[in-house]
């Protein structure tokens, strides 16, 4: 998208009336042109930079992401929610998915530009070499939420409009961030960044498992069972073997650096809850209980509650606040991707062994494979459980048939099942590849 930064017409006259003095004369001793972030001084602000613009992308995107999936439900006042919630998901015009989208494209393009900032940095001095793969990484992890919510986007570079990718090649976009996910994997074995390595290797583990998932979802979802993740499997081995103790690689929000608009949503203004299917609420739209149970337990699931809590900052009976981590990639991930691999090659003892190690996590009970719970069910219940607010939900949901009673019979979700969140009309009116206007001018 084009990436502008203007002052409200209203505040630029307010300074004219008040001050009496020509603009033109001001020197603002602090400004910051875009040169001054080119220098290697500016290096490390430069990647930290661009982790913020991704973290608040990504909470501002997976919000209607997560609405028209059975995660979050509207109980607010503002309708364009409630056409998400029924299933209205390729609506370019949506007032929420129109507000998030210059967050996603800030996103993209700062991290695109720390990767090329850096990239000369460290190819003048292997002191930046660090930073240079964490960039990557943090583009990586960028791309990678785009390729998978996204049903179309544009890379475009300040004033130069670029041209839409097209649903058909929205791989593409994936297949950038497993790239930039393979040298930031490389840059931090060579420095020795084991911790590193481990983020950015759990994060590849996501986005190979979501490049296997989008063929399935393309052009339109059929419903399916277990998938082979080939690609995905020595990341994810090597992320379990090296963590433990419920290990979780998170975007974090403070007050001293960012809030996150999906967490204040839900937890402070409640917009937006999260659904019915997995939580009650009392009169005034607050948890009050657990509605979805362990189907070998009977009773309300634990690894729910445990992340419900952490959402809520403690105890999920609580109104919780803006600064609740994003969870990107987890142990609990890379063990069903393993699981799941492993059910759809046939080896039902090794997906039973990564399904109870999961469920030791939270002292569940065993899973008996080839009891009253097929190994189908209890492999999408878990994956449901443990990957809640992650935004892979909906894609879930698309590629296993399952609807949201929410969902109108008109949608976009109903009748073209894995249709993802558009370019929207700020891009369209303003992007000359998609305004009816051309780029000749």
């Amino acid at each position: 998208m084009k990436n502008r930064i203007t002052a409200p017409a209203i505040a630029v006259a307010a300074v004219v009336a008040l001050s009496g003095c020509n603009l033109l004369d001001v020197t603002n001793p602090n400004s910051l042109v875009e040169e001054s972030i080119m220098l290697e001084a500016a290096a490390n602000g430069v990647v930290n930079g661009s982790l913020n613009r991704i973290s608040n992308g990504i909470s501002d995107v997976w919000e209607g992401y997560l609405v028209t999936s059975d995660e979050l439900y509207w109980i607010g006042s503002r309708d364009a929610w409630g056409q998400l919630d029924q299933g209205y998901v390729g609506n370019p015009e949506n007032e929420f998915l129109d507000g998030a989208f210059p967050s996603l494209g800030q996103g993209v393009w700062m991290a695109q530009n720390a990767v090329e900032i850096l990239s000369e940095h460290a190819g003048n001095n292997s002191a930046f070499a660090k930073d240079l793969a964490r960039a990557q990484l943090y583009n990586g992890m960028m791309l990678m939420v785009t390729g998978e919510v996204q049903e179309d986007m544009t890379f475009s570079n300040k004033m130069d409009d670029g041209a839409p990718v097209g649903p058909a090649a929205m791989s593409g976009v994936l297949d950038r961030a497993i790239s930039n996910l393979d040298a930031a994997v490389s840059g931090f074995q060579a420095l020795g960044e084991t911790d590193l390595e481990i983020n950015a290797r759990a994060v590849r583990a996501r986005a190979t498992m979501s490049r296997t998932i989008w063929n399935v979802l393309n052009p339109n979802a059929t419903a399916g069972g277990a998938l082979t993740f080939a690609s995905s499997l020595a990341d994810a081995n090597f992320v379990i073997g090296a963590t433990g103790g419920d290990w979780q690689f998170q975007l974090k929000f403070s007050s001293g650096s960012m809030s996150c608009n999906m967490c204040w949503n839900v937890n402070e203004r409640k917009e937006n809850q999260i659904d019915l299917s997995l939580v009650t609420v009392d009169a005034s739209n607050d948890i009050n209980g657990i509605a979805m149970n362990d189907p070998v337990s009977g009773v309300a699931d634990l690894a729910l509650i445990k992340r419900l809590n952490q959402w809520k900052g403690g105890n999920y009976l609580t109104s919780g606040n803006q600064y609740p981590p994003l969870v990107i990639s987890s142990e609990r991930l890379m063990r069903l991707i393993v699981a799941e691999d492993a059910l759809a090659n046939g080896n039902v003892a090794a997906f039973e062994a990564q399904i109870d190690a999961i469920r030791a996590l939270d002292g569940e009970v065993e899973f008996n494979s080839g009891g009253a719970v097929s190994d189908t069910a209890m492999l999408m219940h878990t994956r449901r459980m443990n990957l809640v607010l992650m935004g892979l939900r909906l894609g879930d949901m698309y590629r296993w048939g399952i609807t949201d009673p929410m969902w109108h019979s008109a949608s976009d979700a109903i009748l073209t099942p894995g249709h993802m969140l558009p370019i929207t009309i700020v891009e369209i009116r303003a992007n000359c590849n998609l305004n009816g206007q051309g780029c000749a001018g």
